[in-house]
C-alpha cells in the first residue's frame, strides 16, 4: 500500500480531513475510493472476469528506464504499478493495449484537463466521453486521481445501469483485451453542463442523457447518489484488517467522490 500521510508526498493533505496529526494523503484517499470500487461489467468485477482474448500490453517508464511488459491479470499489472509508484521518483506509463492508443484516447490535452479539473473541489464541467461504436457503452470522465492513473466517470458499462465511481485508466483500456469491449473517444463530445446536471439526469432516467436531453429535463439542482455495487466481501475484509492496524483509515468509510465535487 502507498504511504497513508504527506511526509515527502509530493501531493496535499485532504482538506476534508478531521484527523490534523495524521492527515490522510491524497495518494491515500485515492487509492482507498480506488480499492472500495471496482469496475463492474455486466454485473461482475472486471477482476472476476476470466475470459481474456489476449494478454494486456504495457509501456512505461520507471525512474527513466522504460520496460515492456504484457499481463494475463489486470492484478498483476496493479500490483507493479503500485510498488513502482511507492519506490520509483518518476513512473510513467507510455502506452497501453496497442500502440498509440492511450494517446488517441488521453492525448496530452485532455490530460492536462483532467488534471486542472482535479485541483478543484468543485462541480465541474466533464471533460471528454468515451464511447462502444458497437454498443451502448458510455463512459463520462471528469478529472484524474492517484496521480493521473485513475480518472472519475459516469458510466453504464454495468448492465447500462449509471455508476458514478473512480476507475483505473487501464481498466478501461484493458476491457478491449479482457471481453473485446472497446472504447473510443467521442470527438463530437462538447459539454457545457456541470457533471451536476449529468448525475441527476442519470438518477431521474436511469441512463446517460446527452447534452440537448439535459437541457429540456426537468432538473432541480438536486443530484441524488447512483447506486454502486457492492464490494466484494474480501474487499471489505481487508479494508475492515486495515482500518484496525491504521485507525485514521475510519474517515474514509462511507466516503464517496460527490464529497469532491461539493455535491
Amino acid at each position: 500500500m502507498l504511504p497513508l500521510y504527506n511526509s515527502g508526498d509530493s501531493m496535499q493533505p485532504d482538506r476534508d480531513s478531521d484527523n490534523t496529526q495524521n492527515p490522510l494523503s491524497a495518494a491515500a484517499m485515492d487509492l482507498a475510493f480506488l480499492f472500495m470500487n471496482d469496475l463492474h461489467v455486466g454485473g461482475r468485477s472486471i477482476y472476476r472476469i476470466n475470459t481474456s482474448k489476449r494478454p494486456f500490453w504495457v509501456r512505461y517508464e520507471a525512474d527513466g528506464r522504460r520496460q515492456e511488459r504484457r499481463f494475463r491479470s489486470a492484478l498483476s499489472w496493479r500490483a507493479l504499478m503500485l510498488f513502482a509508484l511507492e519506490d520509483c521518483r518518476e513512473f510513467k506509463v507510455l502506452e497501453m493495449d496497442e500502440p498509440g492508443r492511450l494517446a488517441r484516447m488521453f492525448p496530452e490535452d485532455i490530460i492536462q484537463k483532467l488534471d486542472d479539473s482535479a485541483e478543484v473541489r468543485r462541480d465541474v464541467v466533464p471533460v471528454v466521453k468515451l464511447i462502444d461504436p458497437n454498443g451502448p457503452g458510455k463512459v463520462i470522465i471528469t478529472r484524474s486521481r492517484c496521480r493521473g492513473h485513475a480518472v472519475d466517470t459516469l458510466h453504464n458499462l454495468n448492465d447500462g445501469k449509471p455508476v458514478f465511481q473512480p476507475v483505473w485508466i487501464s481498466d478501461l483500456l484493458r476491457l478491449d483485451a479482457k471481453i473485446g469491449l472497446r472504447l473510443v473517444r467521442d470527438e463530437s463530445f462538447a459539454p457545457t453542463l456541470p457533471i451536476s446536471s449529468y448525475l441527476e439526469a442519470a438518477a431521474l432516467t436511469g441512463r446517460i442523457a446527452d447534452e440537448r436531453e439535459l437541457n429540456i429535463l426537468p432538473l432541480t439542482g438536486n443530484v441524488p447518489r447512483l447506486r454502486l455495487p457492492e464490494p466484494a466481501p474480501t474487499v471489505l475484509r481487508i479494508f475492515d484488517w486495515q482500518c484496525r492496524q491504521q485507525p485514521e483509515l475510519e474517515q474514509l468509510r462511507g466516503r464517496t467522490i460527490y464529497e469532491d465535487y461539493g455535491l
